[in-house]
């Protein structure tokens, strides 16, 4: 038996213009997708926490498994500390915890296999999502955090080309930080918000020149919090916010938290696909944010970033 592990996210700038191959900055969280996975000693097909193996209910698991395995029956067994469809990368979170373990009992290591495992599990994303980026997938790999950028950077890791986007993926310094998220309890399905967003960049001018924005917004990002300014990342994040919400994806319990966060904020926007799902804040002030968040509606808790990406636990 293997057991691994993957942690969550949080989107700090850029999603759904990086799927556009522009930039974006994501840090793993401290909650994390946990797995056994054992060959099976008796029957026929892989199964999920007891369940014959499904495209209807284990897309994810299924896909990787029929592309990625050469072996024989799967019992596979999950543990999620994170919300499903809550914008913090629990999809990411399964599909590279699923690889890890794939490659441990194939005789590999995580270690010597981030790479590829990355690679794979970006793959396997976007074959089940229809459309994505490799945003999750990476900082799930590797934890920390992460920064796709269009060309190279210092501290690079590799390069990925996809459905003519590109990105240049690079390990980035993860700052003192207090972040609150805030889960909506309603979940947003990314491939359809992503399918949305298409729809509105193939279209209207304006959506392609708001995620080009995006992007030159993202970029700015960087600078800020290389600058250690978090009143500037405060403000970028509003603008970024406003941004998403001319693309579609806010929601209205979204916005709600959004503005019961900002009074003892820097800067609040929506994280991950949008549609319901979660909003994160930076403070100074994080027991104060979480319970004005939870005052109106929301499931707060208060992010520990810069987590190990993914690992094998003990067996």
């Amino acid at each position: 038996m293997v057991r691994t592990s993957s942690p969550g996210k949080v989107i700090l700038f850029g999603e759904h213009a990086v799927v556009y191959g522009e930039p974006a900055i994501a840090l793993a969280v401290t909650r994390r997708f946990k797995m056994n996975v054992r060959p099976r000693d008796r029957g026929k097909g892989h199964l999920v926490d007891g369940h014959r193996m499904t495209a209807a209910h284990h897309s994810y698991f299924k896909y990787a498994v029929e592309n990625y395995w050469d072996g024989g029956p799967l019992d596979i067994a999950t543990d999620s500390e994170i919300p499903s469809s809550s914008g913090m990368g629990s999809s990411a979170a399964l599909t590279t915890s699923l690889m890890g373990a794939l490659v441990e009992l194939s005789g590999g290591t995580i270690d010597d296999e981030r790479e590829r495992i990355a690679r794979q599990s970006f793959a396997t994303e976007y074959g089940v999502q229809g459309r994505a980026s490799p945003t999750d997938t990476s900082t799930a790999t590797m934890g920390m955090g992460v920064l796709l950028a269009k060309g190279p950077m210092d501290g690079l890791l590799w390069h990925v080309e996809r459905g003519g986007a590109e990105w240049y993926i690079h390990r980035v310094d993860v700052p003192q930080l207090n972040i609150v998220v805030g889960f909506t309890g309603i979940k947003g399905n990314t491939g359809e918000l992503v399918a949305k967003v298409r729809r509105f960049w193939e279209s209207n001018n304006f959506a392609k020149e708001t995620v080009a924005d995006i992007g030159k917004l993202t970029m700015e990002g960087v600078e800020a919090l290389n600058a250690g300014n978090v009143e500037r990342l405060g403000e970028l994040m509003d603008r970024n916010h406003q941004m998403l919400s001319i693309l579609g994806v806010n929601h209205p319990k979204l916005q709600r938290l959004v503005e019961a966060a900002r009074p003892h904020s820097y800067g609040a926007k929506l994280t991950g696909a949008g549609g319901g799902g979660s909003m994160i804040a930076i403070t100074d002030e994080p027991e104060r944010v979480a319970k004005a968040i939870q005052d109106a509606g929301g499931r707060p808790f208060i992010a520990e970033i810069g987590a190990p990406g993914l690992r094998r636990d003990g067996d």
